[in-house]
């Protein structure tokens, strides 16, 4: 099944082609990767990204505590760190836009569990802003510091390399999904999968690592699901990517939910966002020592010569997450 440019897809392309400034010589990477960045020193960049969670988009008031908000905010922020390699974290900004009728307890506990995510994380919180809204949006931006290997963008890979995902692949939308029904007997069953969503874990430790060995021709964090992101890596980096995650994705809570909802776990695998694993490619003749270093790295897919995305052995409908 091939996967066509989506209604969001082609205002991000806009974007990036409208917000180009090619006399700063100092943005040495601009709109279209998950990171911006910036030469401040030599031989140092800042490494900066922006990310928000909307009720009514990424989430519901009547099943989200302020606790799980604050969590969730700063890992998807620090997801995109960990996806361009070898960035320390440093420091960001938190704002927010309440409704009048938010209890003052709410924001008092967002405030409490976000600063004791910073320190988790080993990072400052330096400012913000707070505005009134008729909806509650909460949105960071973070800033991190590269280290002395080269940058991993979205654009580097070739005819011939392998595709990777390392991390959770499936799980938070599963998770969603059980948030969504609001049935108590499936969250206390599944809860790993409520846990996924709620709480991903920002593979800073593993990106740097891919970017310190130079092991990932490219790499983005799943934030769109795994066809949303190889259709990014194939119109990025030219090529034609084949996507097929084997049995090995599927974890067994994974396997048991599906089977209760009749319904594919590649479903899941395929089209659900939100995992923040790292989804990146790597030469063929890589794959041994990829899988000595980060022994949970699965192929689930390869690139060609050509153009698109695919993917093989699924017959669904292809449902990325889309903004609009």
């Amino acid at each position: 099944m091939k996967n066509r440019k989506t209604g969001e897809a082609r205002l991000l392309e806009h974007i990036e082609k409208t917000f180009r400034f090619p006399l700063d010589r100092r943005l040495l990477l601009g709109p279209g990767d998950d990171c911006a960045v910036l030469r401040h020193a030599p031989g140092k960049d800042l490494v900066i990204t922006t990310d928000e969670l909307v009720e009514g988009t990424h989430y519901l008031a009547r099943f989200a505590a302020p606790e799980d908000l604050a969590r969730k905010l700063i890992r998807i922020n620090l997801s995109d760190l960990a996806s361009m390699g070898e960035v320390t974290p440093v420091s960001c900004v938190v704002g927010s836009g309440l409704r009048k009728d938010t209890p003052e307890d709410f924001i008092l506990r967002f405030m409490k569990e976000l600063k004791a995510e910073a320190l988790r994380f080993g990072i400052s919180i330096a400012g913000g802003n707070l505005a009134g809204a008729r909806e509650n949006h909460f949105y960071m931006t973070v800033w991190g510091e590269s280290g002395g290997s080269e940058l991993v963008t979205r654009y580097g890979a070739k005819p011939g390399d392998l595709l990777f995902n390392f991390g959770p692949l499936g799980l938070a939308a599963a998770g969603l999904e059980i948030l969504l029904g609001g049935r108590a007997a499936e969250k206390k069953k599944f809860p790993g999968l409520v846990k996924a969503f709620w709480r991903p874990e920002p593979l800073l430790k593993a990106g740097a690592l891919l970017g310190r060995t130079g092991l990932a021709s490219a790499m983005l964090d799943n934030s769109d699901g795994l066809a949303r992101s190889a259709a990014i890596i194939s119109e990025l980096s030219r090529c034609r990517v084949l996507v097929s995650p084997g049995e090995g994705a599927c974890p067994p809570e994974l396997r048991a939910y599906s089977a209760l909802k009749k319904k594919p776990w590649r479903h899941y695998a395929v089209n659900g966002g939100e995992d923040y694993g790292l989804i990146f490619t790597s030469p063929a003749k890589e794959l041994a020592r990829i899988k000595a270093l980060l022994p949970g790295a699965l192929v689930v897919g390869r690139l060609e010569k050509g153009s698109g995305s695919e993917l093989e052995n699924f017959n669904g409908k292809v449902e990325s997450f889309e903004h609009f």
